[in-house]
């Protein structure tokens, strides 16, 4: 199994963090303006994108002050299939949060994984400004 692994510090709380992982305000101030979601553990998000024929949908399955926990529950993307995407916050270096993102359950690292951990890249850079700043930035914008 292939896991892509990111480690940074935002200057936020762990709280400011968790909210904007875990709420749809949240999600789109990053991520996608086109999600869909009920705050909180056991909500669905479902996220679209333009160029994606189908919505992408994540179950919330843990959000707590050190720990979010997604799983991807749909078949679309097909190499996203029961993967899981876990941020772990801990207390950083500079008085922020250390966030450290996996996404675990891979089948391969070949294929779309490269362009996968490129985009994720970008997304926490997205998850930065949102979380630091207030900043509404989303990556993928609907007809973007």
């Amino acid at each position: 199994m292939a896991r892509i692994v990111f480690e940074t510090e935002i200057a936020a709380s762990a709280l400011a963090i968790v909210e904007a992982l875990t709420t749809q305000t949240g999600i789109k101030g990053w991520w996608t303006d086109d999600a869909t979601l009920d705050d909180g553990v056991g909500s669905t998000m479902t996220l679209g994108f333009a160029m994606a024929p189908k919505p992408f949908e994540l179950r919330i399955e843990a959000a707590e002050a050190g720990r979010v926990r997604w799983r991807s529950t749909g078949d679309f993307p097909p190499h996203w299939a029961d993967t899981a995407i876990t941020w772990t916050l801990s207390s950083g270096d500079a008085g922020g949060t250390k966030v450290h993102f996996n996404h675990d359950g891979w089948s391969s690292d070949e294929g779309p994984f490269a362009m996968s951990a490129y985009t994720w890249a970008q997304l926490l850079g997205r998850l930065t400004d949102f979380a630091e700043a207030g900043t509404v930035a989303p990556l993928f914008v609907r007809g973007a």
